[in-house]
This record gives C-alpha cells, sequence and structure tokens, in this order.
C-alpha cells in the first residue's frame, strides 16, 4: 500500500479528496468551508490523514471519481500559467514577444518546484502605451517615395549612411566576404530556420542581391510602425537609426503570431538601418546624420514602439543574442 509522503508539513493538511476512502463527505464539506489561501495545493487521498489511501490492487472498474480543483489551487500549484491567467490584449508586457505559452509552463513549473521565483512585476505592464496596429493595414510605399529619399541622401544605401567612396566599397567587400564566406546551400538555410532568427538576424541570410530603391515591403512596414510613433521638437540622440531598427523587427516578429497567415511572407522582409531612414524621410522628420555615419530623428522615447518592444540584442537568452 502506498504510504503518505510526509516531508512537508502542509500535505497533511490537503482535505480535497477524489470520491475514494472513508470521510469523503465530511472532508469535502470541510473545504468548502476553508478560504482560498488554506486550500491543499496538491490533491490526492494518500496525503490525507483523513482517508483510506487507494489501494494499488482494486479492481480495474473501480474508477475514483475526478477530485474538484478550483482555479485558486491551481495557480498555487504553477502559478501563474497561460493556462490558467487571460490577459487581454492591451495590457500585455513587451515580454509578449518571448511570452509563448512553451516559456510560461517552463516557468511555472520551475516556480512550483522551489527553483525560481518570480516578482509579482514580473507580469504586470508598466506601459501606458497602447501595441501598435497590425500589418493588416500596411500601405505600400510607391517606388517613387523611396527615390526621392535616395536623391537626398545620395550615400544612403540598404544598410545606412556610407559618408566616403572608400568607406562604400569597404562595406561591400565585407558583406562580400560574409556571403561568400557561406556553402551557397546554407543560404537557403533561411527556410527552416527558426522565425526569430529570420527576422531579427537577417545579415544571415543576406545574398546582397537587390537595392534600397526595390526594398518596398521593408521601407513599407518602416513606415508603417514609424507613423505611429510620437516625436518631439528636439533629435533624439539616445536612438540611433540601427536601435531603432531592431524594436521594428521585434514588431514584425510580433506580427507572425498574430497573423499566421501571413508568415511566408513577412519572414521574406528584411529590416536595416536604411529602410528606418527612408521612412523617417517620407514622414518628415528631423534626421541628423553625424559624422561617425550615424543617424538619429527627434523620435520620442517614450512612444509605443520603445515600450511596447524589445530590443532583443539587450536580452542574453541561454548565452545567446541577436
Amino acid at each position: 500500500m502506498t504510504q503518505p509522503f510526509t516531508s512537508d508539513d502542509r500535505l497533511s493538511n490537503a482535505l480535497l479528496l477524489s470520491g475514494q476512502g472513508k470521510g469523503a463527505e465530511d472532508s469535502v464539506g470541510q473545504l468548502s468551508n476553508l478560504p482560498d489561501t488554506e486550500q491543499p495545493a496538491i490533491v490526492h487521498p494518500n496525503f490525507d490523514p483523513n482517508q483510506t489511501p487507494i489501494d494499488p490492487a482494486r479492481p480495474l472498474q473501480d474508477i475514483p471519481e475526478p477530485a474538484r480543483r478550483t482555479n485558486s489551487q491551481l495557480r498555487r500549484l504553477y502559478g501563474k500559467s497561460v493556462h490558467f491567467s487571460q490577459p487581454n490584449e492591451h495590457s500585455l508586457s513587451k515580454w509578449r514577444l518571448i511570452g509563448s505559452e512553451a516559456l510560461a509552463e517552463h516557468l511555472a513549473l520551475l516556480s512550483a518546484a522551489k527553483l525560481m521565483t518570480l516578482p509579482d512585476s514580473f507580469y504586470y505592464n508598466y506601459s501606458d502605451q497602447p501595441l501598435l496596429s497590425s500589418l493588416e493595414s500596411l500601405t505600400l510605399l510607391d517606388m517613387a517615395d523611396i527615390q526621392r529619399a535616395i536623391g537626398h541622401y545620395p550615400t544612403l544605401n540598404r544598410y545606412g549612411f556610407v559618408v566616403s567612396e572608400s568607406k562604400v566599397n569597404a562595406r561591400a567587400h565585407k558583406l562580400q566576404k560574409t556571403i561568400y564566406s557561406h556553402d551557397p546551400d546554407e543560404l537557403l538555410s533561411s527556410i527552416y530556420a527558426d522565425d526569430w532568427q529570420v527576422v531579427l538576424q537577417p545579415q544571415q541570410f543576406e545574398t546582397g542581391e537587390g537595392s534600397l530603391a526595390t526594398d518596398i515591403m521593408a521601407c513599407s512596414v518602416a513606415v508603417h510602425v514609424l507613423k505611429q510613433c510620437q516625436t518631439r521638437k528636439s533629435i533624439n540622440h539616445s536612438y540611433s537609426a540601427a536601435q531603432i531598427c531592431e524594436y521594428v523587427r521585434s514588431y514584425l516578429l510580433s506580427q507572425l503570431s498574430i497573423a499566421p497567415m501571413h508568415r511566408n511572407q513577412y519572414r521574406q522582409i528584411r529590416l536595416f538601418a536604411g529602410h528606418i531612414i527612408v521612412a523617417a524621410y517620407h514622414l518628415g522628420w528631423s534626421i541628423q546624420v553625424g559624422a561617425d555615419e550615424e543617424c538619429h530623428f527627434n523620435l520620442s522615447s517614450r512612444c509605443g514602439l520603445l515600450t511596447r518592444y524589445a530590443n532583443m540584442p539587450d536580452y542574453h537568452i541561454n548565452g545567446w543574442s541577436s
């Protein structure tokens, strides 16, 4: 016969029953009178001293009734698992990007095993900014719109500004070296790569084909995102075009889960700093190009893009960073 496990004193107070053993009706009545904080987290007759433990040699037709469980008991045992917590879309934090169901269940398991403790603020959203609208309302730019930005900034390319011809050649040589250092067949690996890798690390799958003038989808996505952001009177030197691009990539990654029917199309969008600059010029933002080729705008630090979406290179997960 299975013996009760007594290493935790709280287990001896478990009163919830599965329908087996004596004293079932009395214990259920006692349980209903207990406050939520005193409800047992583990429910099994073998842990209740008021019951007869279940006989493992009982007939096969002797199936106990399911034990009654309440949501409060489940939360005590598993924490804030997504199965029992249903936050609405407008209360989600920027961790929604990596707040997948699998991760949430893994964190709940670690918490239940007392291997980690998450602060209450982990699931709390401090931002008052709403999430950006989805790409369902995306409006495509015309090639003429992109050409106007290129005409205004002749040294602008897909990857940003290059202020001298020597640097243009050096950057092109570096890109070609990166491309040709890989087996050509490996460039096809984007088909099998994870969504986060394709969207957050597009340089790994860049073939060098095409140009900024033909990147209509990437520029359109950048305009769609930036036009929802507030601006300020002065140039914001805290965020460069390359840094803003990282946030836009995070937004794009979030759209893959929102609109899975467009997943394959969104995976083909490669976002770089040059697309952000084209979008800022198209929207009439103030643009400042420094001697170090860094480009800054009059973007507000309180906008939804910067407060609701993550700059993934800032985070290291299991030794990985983008």
